[in-house]
């Protein structure tokens, strides 16, 4: 008991490193036999990667960075169950973390419910998160991460016994598909309730970085998903943005998300749209005009982008002379030139800055990635979205 409460004060007179920072966190609910190890990842927009991890000692976790990424928005915590040395499913999602050099940030809550976790730090953006989140409802959050986490559990049951499906059941396939439809018809009654919520405290609340990125979200709804009826309510909220927050890239994408977009159809001119290339040029799909173009519009979180992009290193070296192959992240610049150097993409590697709020709404589509054949004539010949081992090959059947 002793030892316990020696290092317990040694632990609350720990300073953070002074271009570091300090994680210290309890973590209630998991069960004792259980091994849980905490994940931090750091966040730039919605990508995110783990660089640090804790396993839990009497629900406790610690992160001690002795310098912070350049590239991170924000970050969060999520709780894995290790099995036998390995991975075994998730147990809970945190919410929004900001960090400077310096800082020290505590935080407690239930593994489970960790989006709720409280939150203890003298940033202003933090205090602000965790004002705005108190101010909702906690049942309504608490629904949200039982359905996301039912979500998980039944993702991780598939892909452990994806290699079995040949001997599964008529009754274990019925319950799984039972399961599917009971979860995904809950989602968006859950997601109506809070957006809700959110855009209501958007009207009066100070807006800060979480407002935000949470006013971004409901934008993305407005555009892509139709939800026409949170317009009037986001177009005020975004009223009530600093000049700095609207010149900021999610202030530039609510923006574009408010503005309308018509959907180009096949045999359309494909609008000749700026992009950005790796040394700050403008380019666009007009300078190949007379030859054959691909377009790749993909980014870093998609796992099936990074999938597609050795055989569109092999049909850029075979067809070169015929077509050109355009791959356009829509990522922040410096997670773009990060990951295309660690991806070796060699063929015309550009951005959007204006990431998926940019030219990609053209093509109507919600689903990454997205590629569009472009006739020598500058007009959309072909587009479709998503992608499975040899798709692109078989598009290039068209190219004539």
């Amino acid at each position: 008991m002793a030892l316990a409460a020696g290092l317990l004060l040694a632990a609350c007179a720990e300073k953070a490193p002074e271009r570091g920072a300090l994680i210290t966190g309890e973590a209630t609910g998991f069960d004792p036999q259980d091994t849980v190890v905490a994940v931090l990842s750091k966040f730039t927009g919605n990508f995110g990667r783990s660089f640090a991890k804790d396993t839990l000692r009497d629900g406790h976790f610690r992160f001690r960075l002795d310098s912070l990424p350049e590239e991170a928005d924000y970050y969060a915590i999520m709780f894995d169950k290790i099995k036998d040395g390995q991975f075994e499913k998730c147990l809970g999602h945190g919410s929004q973390i900001y960090l400077e050099p310096g800082i020290r940030v505590r935080i407690r809550g239930e593994g489970r419910y960790y989006k709720n976790a409280r939150v203890e730090s003298p940033l202003k953006d933090q205090k602000l998160q965790q004002r705005f989140m108190e101010k909702m409802s906690l049942a309504d959050w608490k629904d949200q991460q039982d359905n996301q986490i039912q979500w998980d559990e039944l993702i991780d049951e598939l892909d452990r016994t994806f290699d079995e499906r040949s001997s599964w059941t008529e009754a274990y396939r019925d319950s799984v598909a039972q399961l599917y439809f009971r979860i995904k018809d809950s989602h968006p009654g859950i997601t109506e309730k809070l957006s809700r919520q959110k855009l209501e405290l958007l009207q009066t609340e100070e807006i800060g970085a979480f407002a935000l990125y949470e006013l971004e979200g409901l934008a993305h709804q407005v555009s892509e998903l139709k939800k026409e009826e949170y317009r009037e309510g986001v177009v005020r909220a975004y009223g009530r943005l600093t000049d700095d927050q609207k010149v900021s890239p999610y202030g530039m994408a609510i923006q574009n998300y408010l503005n309308p977009v018509k959907t180009l159809s096949f045999g359309d001119p494909v609008p000749d749209y700026g992009y950005v290339d790796g040394e700050g040029k403008t380019v666009r799909i007009s300078d190949f005009r007379g030859k054959w173009v691909l377009m790749d519009f993909w980014n870093c979180g998609c796992g099936a982008c990074r999938l597609a992009i050795p055989e569109l290193g092999a049909l850029s070296r075979e067809m070169q002379d015929k077509l050109a192959i355009v791959s356009i992240n829509l990522d922040r610049a410096d997670v773009w030139k990060k990951v295309s150097e660690e991806h070796g993409i060699t063929w015309n590697d550009w951005n959007d800055p204006k990431g998926a709020a940019g030219g990609v709404r053209a093509y109507g589509t919600n689903a990454l990635p997205t590629f569009v054949l472009v006739s020598p004539e500058g007009k959309v010949d072909y587009f479709t979205a998503g992608y499975t081992e040899g798709k692109l090959r078989n598009l290039m059947m068209l190219v004539r």
